[in-house]
């Protein structure tokens, strides 16, 4: 076998504990010669990435950490989860820590899948407890890495006067698999990726879309040799690996675009889907209970709709069940009960209607009330422009709404937007006590499904699209 058919992995031994500000270049150097491995053109080096943010003072004490409000409810969010599995929970502090290393926070279930500021998909923003030491501190993954490969190559480069390539690796787990694999999150001297579309196969066809991911296959390659508890071995040379040297690259082209990527929950589909999804639930709840720090997440969601002059006028209060909403309920359909008499309906037509209603409001496991708070609405002489801005006002709790219903959706939830308040809104203000600026508007029903909804017929756009005759 020639060596251009063989590829060896050569992991270094008797690195020494890496403290901030180490020259790695150096360090390496001197682990060839105790391993008796003499660097050649072409060589790759993979380093662990704890190496790199040791040396970088990317090291974080998680017991000098504040958690925020958001970090606190997310730890009670995940916490039964992960006991349920059997996983190990979560710090607060240590949550704090992963927020604030992230640029978004996708999905928190048992464990935190962020988006890091780099641009990678991974748990718990790639923070790391293991092989550090001091108990109570982790590293943080480097800010920069690419920047450190290109730093080593370079130093490597001057001391050897050889044409290598650098990757940094970390362990990352994957969609659909179980068990992490190491990951590229640094390169230099290699492109991150090897294009073989228009190459021909074993039969002659011409490859149309294969790119292989270069770079992570030998990290993945390295980590069998680099171990992931107390094998020791944070360095690894890979030799025969026939590869097309680049000066400049960079591990951003390996990152897939946000809008192509099919498993991201913002892509256009998803969210279309979500809009024709959502239904107006009057239906039975499900006995399975609804925590509240769900619906907080999702008014928090609502509060991002747009409002005239970003007023945002809109006020929630949350109504669990109990004495208070049973009172509501009572003195609201006590007024429905004589609006019906007024309006001439018989005693029987009254009964069934106001039964109906309150077990629809005392039912849903949560009975969400919005107010229209006009205190911030601008004040006009005349009457007309005065109304037009009570209307703006409306116009703005309604897209908060909206939003609001979306989010539940999102999370599973039913709901239903009923407009009961309006006809009672001195009865609300009465019972809940609410200040004198809040306008009760509408109530939601909110809680798990039992069935589903079917989707009711909706107009054609010839029928909703006015278009005016400009010769009339």
């Amino acid at each position: 076998m020639n060596l251009k058919d063989e590829i060896k992995i050569m992991g270094l031994e008797d690195i020494p504990l890496i403290k901030r500000g180490d020259f790695l270049p150096e360090i390496i150097i001197n682990a060839l010669e105790i391993n008796g491995i003499t660097l050649e053109d072409g060589d790759i080096i993979v380093i662990a990435q704890s190496i790199i943010s040791k040396s970088n003072g990317r090291i974080r004490n998680i017991d000098r950490i504040n958690p925020s409000e958001k970090a606190i409810k997310i730890c009670k969010k995940i916490t039964p989860k992960a006991k349920s599995l059997g996983l190990p929970e979560k710090d607060p502090k240590l949550v704090q820590a992963i927020l604030d290393e992230s640029k978004t926070l996708i999905m928190s279930e048992h464990v935190l899948i962020t988006e890091t500021k780099h641009g990678f998909i991974c748990a718990d923003a790639g923070i790391d407890k293991s092989n550090i030491g001091d108990k109570g501190f982790v590293t943080l993954l480097p800010k920069n890495p690419d920047n450190d490969a290109e730093k080593i190559r370079i130093g490597l480069k001057r001391i050897t006067n050889k044409e290598i390539a650098v990757i940094i690796s970390d362990s990352f787990g994957r969609a659909f698999r179980v068990g992490a694999i190491g990951t590229a999150i640094g390169v230099s001297g290699i492109n991150p990726t090897l294009d073989m579309r228009g190459k021909k196969d074993l039969y002659g066809y011409e490859l149309q879309t294969t790119v292989i991911g270069q770079v992570d296959s030998l990290a993945a390659a390295a980590q069998l040799v680099m171990g992931e508890s107390d094998e020791g071995v944070p360095l690894v040379i890979i030799r025969g690996y026939n590869f097309e040297f680049q000066e400049k690259t960079t591990i951003n082209s390996i990152l897939r675009d946000r809008e192509i990527d099919l498993f991201r929950k913002q892509t256009y589909e998803n969210i279309i889907e979500v809009l024709k999804k959502r239904r107006s639930y009057k239906l039975g709840f499900s006995t399975k209970e609804v925590e509240k720090e769900i619906i907080e997440e999702c008014i928090e969601f609502a509060c991002w709709a747009p409002s005239a002059h970003n007023g945002q006028f809109w006020r929630y209060i949350i109504l669990g069940k109990g004495i208070l909403r049973e009172r509501l309920i009572d003195k609201m359909n006590d007024k429905l009960r004589d609006d019906l008499l007024k309006d001439g309906n018989s005693e029987k037509s009254i009964k069934i209607k106001v039964e109906k209603t309150r077990n629809k409001f005392l039912e849903a496991p949560f009975l969400i009330l919005l107010c229209l708070d006009d205190k911030d609405l601008q004040k006009y002489k005349d009457t007309e422009r005065t109304q037009n801005e009570f209307i703006l006002g409306i116009q703005s709790i309604s897209s908060s709404a909206t939003y609001l219903l979306l989010a539940l959706e999102m999370k599973k939830l039913a709901s239903c937007w009923y407009c009961a308040p309006l006809f009672a809104k001195k009865v609300i203000k009465e019972v809940l006590n609410l200040p004198v600026s809040y306008i009760p508007m509408a109530f939601f029903t909110v809680g798990y499904p039992l069935k589903t909804v079917k989707a009711p017929n909706r107009k054609a756009l010839k029928e909703i699209i006015f278009e005016p005759n400009m010769y009339a």
